[in-house]
């Protein structure tokens, strides 16, 4: 390992077993996490209690931490690997207090247990998908996203999780949630898994909010009671 590198002032340790050549020059031409980046600094505010799935080398929970001020964190990841490169980027950006999980959220349908995890390279392609070449199998806890967010008495979730995003809300209590900052994989999930999220989000009360959302990150928020209630009111 030689040095660090950093982008909009948070230093990532440049760790060739995790930071492959395509995140090095993504990171140094300041292209990493852009929408991401972006998307965040428009919805997040100091007071927000956010869990981020699929945390990966911790750069989005360290930026929303530091740059936008948002203390409580917590970050799940299901690469026990990363979750240990995340601790080190956090202690190198003086981060304290944000909560790591080894864990796969799982819907409200789903055992709370193991499920095994697939690792690949480079590590954003690793998923719960056994069907394309993987370089190991992990068996990784798994817990009810609903549970995560009742515990920690979460307001937002940024997901991320290639592809798992296409079950993880139905069903799903999602109490207490009133932002949802979703990356879609089209590839993975296709445009019948795009409108399952879509449908999923908005019987659960959320509706997409253009005006943050940009390419793959997608932005949902809960639809204000009034406006339900009005709805009603008028037979729509």
């Amino acid at each position: 390992m030689s040095g660090h590198l950093e982008i909009e002032g948070i230093r990532i340790p440049d760790d060739p077993a995790i930071i492959t050549p395509k995140i090095r020059r993504s990171i140094e031409a300041g292209r990493y996490e852009r929408e991401e980046r972006a998307g965040t600094g428009k919805f997040l505010k100091p007071g927000d209690r956010v869990i981020e799935l699929g945390a990966g080398i911790g750069f989005v929970s360290s930026y929303i931490s530091k740059v936008l001020g948002v203390r409580d964190v917590m970050c799940v990841e299901a690469d026990p690997q990363l979750c240990a490169f995340i601790a080190r980027v956090h202690r190198e950006n003086g981060i304290e207090g944000a909560e790591i999980r080894n864990l796969v959220a799982l819907n409200d349908g789903g055992t709370p247990g193991a499920v095994p995890f697939y690792v690949r390279e480079p590590f954003w392609s690793s998923s719960l998908d056994p069907d394309e070449e993987y370089v190991r199998r992990v068996d990784v806890p798994c817990e009810r996203l609903s549970a995560l967010v009742r515990k920690f008495r979460a307001n937002v979730l940024i997901v991320d999780i290639e592809g798992g995003e296409r079950d993880l809300f139905s069903p799903a209590d999602l109490s207490g949630i009133d932002r949802i900052f979703l990356e879609i994989h089209t590839r993975k999930i296709r445009r019948i898994g795009i409108r399952k999220c879509f449908d999923a989000l908005s019987a659960a009360g959320f509706a997409y909010d253009q005006q943050v959302s940009r390419g793959g990150s997608v932005l949902f928020r809960r639809i204000p009671r009034w406006q339900l209630k009005e709805e009603a009111r008028a037979g729509g």
